[in-house]
């Protein structure tokens, strides 16, 4: 039986050998990094020429997803900028999020629960980010409400998401989804696609940016600075 790591590595290698340029792993796929042989997904990357991201994963102060670049080298460490439940207390929130081009497309990194918070998705969308990537750890019981956020997200940004979510059974039940935002003339519509079912596996998407290129611009000139909010309550 392979373990977690083995499985995850051959995995990431053979979504390479079928012509993956980035690859995203899910979030707290293994216990800790240390567990996850990091320096296997670094070679991988090399011999490859490819970008991938390994999860996001505990390192014992933080959740931390590594970006790891066509050389080899660990170029990134996007940190999970908000906690969720056991994680607060325990672990330190980070306070930076990641984006990195691949092939002229600029990708965004955020870390799951981040993906709750419009601020952080929006930040990325002012940075150029053009397709956000979101490795996540998800129940399946709530997995309806998390495709609700990712299109939320793709909505308000004009961006495209992907979400590569644990495979834990019974509770965590995979179910990665793409999110991209289709322009219908008249508006445009957050349409969901599953790309992996409740199994383990990969599969290779290709996301045309250029599809809502005009889209994205044209939100990015409708952002402003967000309002003063006036107390109008009588003071006594």
């Amino acid at each position: 039986m392979q373990t977690d790591a083995e499985n995850a590595i051959s995995l990431t290698k053979a979504a390479l050998d079928k012509g993956a340029q980035v690859v995203l792993l899910p979030e707290k796929w293994t216990e800790n990094i240390d567990n996850a042989q990091l320096k296997y997904f670094e070679e991988l990357a090399k011999t490859q020429s490819a970008y991938i991201i390994p999860g996001a994963l505990e390192d014992g102060i933080s959740v931390v997803a590594p970006i790891i670049f066509p050389d080899g080298s660990l170029r990134g460490l996007v940190k999970k900028n908000h906690l969720f439940k056991n994680e607060t207390g325990r672990l330190i929130p980070g306070n930076k999020v990641g984006i990195f081009t691949v092939g002229g497309v600029k990708m965004g990194v955020e870390i799951c629960y981040d993906l709750d918070f419009p601020e952080v998705s929006r930040e990325l969308a002012k940075k150029g980010a053009e397709i956000i990537l979101v490795p996540a750890k998800i129940r399946k019981d709530t997995l309806h409400i998390w495709r609700k956020y990712m299109e939320i997200r793709a909505l308000e940004n004009r961006i495209a998401i992907v979400s590569a979510n644990n495979f834990t059974p019974p509770e965590f039940m995979g179910g990665s989804t793409l999110v991209v935002p289709v322009n219908k003339g008249e508006y445009v519509e957050p349409v969901t696609y599953e790309i992996i079912g409740e199994k383990i596996g990969f599969t290779i998407v290709e996301i045309e940016t250029t599809s809502y290129l005009k889209d994205r611009v044209e939100r990015l000139k409708e952002i402003k600075e967000p309002p003063e909010v006036e107390v109008l309550d009588p003071i006594y």
